[in-house]
């Protein structure tokens, strides 16, 4: 990152697999003509801004975080679910702020290793790519995803994410429309987990404000099975799977030994 009165200028194009859902530079025609590159701005940011992006216009509007547009994103997670598809391979991915899906879409002319993840669960990679949604739930389709080797890049980016986020919602050296505004953008100031466990649960309905509580008494590292939770919180099956996906989509839980067993999100 070196300017971030526009943030920066990201070096990939427009023309990857994630823009054509699958098809690949020149293999689809579409009405809308993709931006120039020099437009594209490369934002760091965490998985909980993605969560909370605001979209304008329903699903075709763009997505702002603290008040601005976004293009692209970057950000580093842990890879807590790979799933390989014919199209496309979908990563979960969690960086302690919440839990989001990341497409990689594949190549339809290659057939060989290329086509193959190259990651594994419990492993941090970085992600460039265009936010998006489809049927009201969020993904990320990714340009490029990359290994992180250096632990140290895992801290920094939550550094360079804090500062663009005080940037646009506080002020910065550098004045005019580029900087955010009059700095009230993001009234919560809020880009991690939020602390106030009293107040996310009057926005959540009451079966999955019994599941939270039940895991946030828990005391298994691993996890807890939702027929335990079903059994000790004394809640249906389908009660929990409910309450399990509410929360996933809050980015407040995680699935861990299997589909089945969740743990909350520690905040920072």
């Amino acid at each position: 990152m070196t300017s971030y009165g526009g943030y920066s200028r990201t070096q990939y194009g427009t023309t990857g697999g994630d823009d054509g859902g699958g098809f690949f530079g020149g293999s689809q025609s579409g009405s809308q003509a993709a931006k120039p590159v020099n437009d594209e701005s490369l934002r760091p940011v965490t998985i909980k801004q993605i969560i909370d992006a605001e979209q304008a216009f329903g699903n075709d509007g763009p997505f702002r975080i603290d008040g601005v547009d976004i293009t692209q994103v970057t950000f580093i997670g842990m890879v807590r679910q790979i799933s390989p598809q014919t199209t496309n391979i979908t990563y979960r991915l969690d960086d302690g702020t919440g839990v989001v899906e990341v497409k990689q879409w594949l190549d339809p002319d290659k057939q060989d290793d290329s086509n193959r993840t190259a990651f594994q669960v419990e492993q941090y990679v970085r992600v460039w790519g265009r936010l998006k949604s489809f049927g009201n739930k969020r993904h990320v389709g990714a340009h490029v995803i990359k290994p992180v080797t250096d632990f140290n890049e895992v801290n920094y980016h939550l550094l360079e994410a804090t500062y663009v986020h005080l940037f646009f919602t506080k002020g910065g050296p550098v004045s005019g429309a580029g900087a955010g505004g009059d700095g009230n953008a993001a009234a919560d100031d809020s880009m991690f987990v939020e602390t106030n466990d009293s107040a996310f649960l009057k926005t959540v309905s009451a079966k999955a404000r019994k599941m939270y509580q039940y895991l946030n008494k828990a005391e298994s590292n691993e996890g807890t099975n939702m027929h335990t939770i079903a059994r000790d919180a004394g809640m249906t099956i389908q009660d929990v799977m409910a309450a399990a996906e509410e929360l996933l989509g809050q980015g407040k839980i995680y699935t861990t030994l299997d589909d089945e067993t969740f743990a909350l999100l520690e905040g920072f």
